[in-house]
């Protein structure tokens, strides 16, 4: 294997902004359209746990990486396609899903993280009571809104060829986390 180019590397020049975790799963998906299965995705994984984390770290404030979309808007323009979502997901499609399973009422948390007077429809189960989405007070779901927030970088690539050279690029980088790893973590965050 041979990391020699024919031509020096282009730089990328991804637009990098925080957007509202509402605009992406709403507005943003219902106007513009979003490809989340483009073919180098591995598709939805995620665990109920690992949906339930992420909203909690939505309540926290708690960084939860960088979507990477890509603007697929000039090509469009090409080819005249009106029906084609205008991005496509590179990488966060796990994130990106959770918020619209999350604004769709497709899963609870624990109604707990939230004050009382906020929680006005809850569900009952084996860890206490949970709320959805809709069980929220306007004034926490308004909240919510204005507060959470994804970081968004935004490409302008050509082809499905360069959206998936960028997600090698980004997941293919690092070490992954091992099981041990997180078991360690969650001990000492337990003390």
């Amino acid at each position: 294997m041979t990391r020699q180019t024919t031509e020096p590397l282009d730089v990328l020049s991804l637009s990098t902004g925080d957007r509202q975790i509402h605009e992406l799963a709403r507005s943003f998906r219902e106007s513009f359209g979003i490809e989340m299965n483009p073919p180098y995705q591995r598709g939805r994984v995620w665990t109920l746990d690992q949906r339930i984390a992420l909203v909690r770290s939505w309540l926290t404030g708690t960084p939860t990486g960088v979507v990477i979309l890509n603007d697929r808007s000039a090509n469009l323009m090409a080819k005249r396609d009106d029906n084609a979502p205008i991005y496509a997901c590179i990488d966060g499609q796990q994130r990106l899903t959770t918020a619209y399973d999350w604004f769709d009422d497709l899963f609870a948390v624990p109604a707990s993280w939230f004050p009382a007077e906020d929680v006005t429809a809850t569900e009952a189960t084996d860890d206490g009571a949970y709320v959805r989405w809709s069980g929220l007070s306007l004034v926490r779901q308004r909240h919510f809104k204005n507060r959470s927030h994804l970081t968004v970088a935004v490409a302008h690539v050509a082809t499905v060829q360069e959206e998936a050279a960028v997600y090698l690029l980004v997941n293919g980088g690092g070490t992954p986390q091992t099981d041990a790893d997180m078991s360690n973590a969650a001990r000492i965050a337990d003390r």
